[in-house]
């Protein structure tokens, strides 16, 4: 699984599972792009991560925004001279009834679930396909099959992402590019076991989804491509 030199561009770095797969990132030799909206937390995973400045480059900005991610493309390809991995783990949620969800909190749900991942591949796409060789994988809800009541909004975004992220899927696949999107239900983290005390299964931790997503960004996982990935947790019996 050499991904030694690589160029990964991580978007939600400073989020639930950015630290994670940041980490699983850095330690296969992948050189790091980690884009977030608080410095603080983006300064304090790089001092984390212990990895030198050649490797790692910090970057605030609002994926929502085209004109970021195009002012962060070409940051990229000035500081490391390509770019080869694209992993779009940004997101947020909100539910209310459906009657009651304004249409500022259905504007929010699009630009940070859906919009985000369409200015960080429109972006980025030219560079991956410049090499011959690219991946792109993004994060949605194990959610979007079987929608609960009352989050309508993040729901109907995050299907929109996957069906995105499949349509690019289809373009590129003879660019030497891959576009997965991995679903993930309940992400094993202390915030999230504090608004769910009941659960007792399905939990997956933020560790297990970086290596998923480190396995499809391998050669050995080239040959995936299109596919949308449950990561669902353990479940137990009873």
């Amino acid at each position: 699984m050499a991904l030694t030199n690589k160029v990964a561009v991580l978007i939600g770095a400073s989020g639930q599972l950015g630290p994670a797969v940041a980490a699983a990132f850095a330690h296969a030799g992948v050189k790091l792009v980690l884009v977030g909206t608080r410095q603080d937390k983006l300064d304090s995973l790089h001092q984390a991560l212990g990895f030198r400045e050649t490797r790692v480059f910090v970057r605030v900005a609002d994926a929502s925004r085209a004109t970021a991610m195009q002012e962060l493309a070409e940051m990229v390809k000035t500081k490391f001279g390509r770019a080869d991995i694209l992993l779009h783990t940004a997101g947020t949620f909100r539910g209310a009834p459906f009657e009651e969800t304004s249409a500022e909190v259905w504007q929010e749900m699009l630009d940070m679930n859906l919009l985000s991942a369409v200015n960080s591949m429109r972006a980025f796409l030219p560079l991956l396909t410049a090499n011959g060789w690219g991946r792109i994988l993004t994060v949605s809800s194990g959610l979007t099959q079987s929608p609960p009541p009352n989050i309508s909004a993040y729901v109907t975004a995050k299907a929109a992402l996957e069906t995105m992220t499949l349509a690019v899927a289809k373009e590129v696949q003879d660019k030497g590019v891959t576009a997965n999107v991995v679903l993930v239900r309940s992400l094993d983290t202390p915030s999230e076991r504090a608004k769910q005390p009941n659960k007792t299964s399905g939990w997956v931790k933020p560790a297990d989804v970086a290596a998923t997503l480190l396995f499809l960004c391998s050669e050995e996982g080239g040959a995936i491509t299109g596919a949308r990935i449950p990561v669902f947790g353990e479940i137990k019996p009873g």
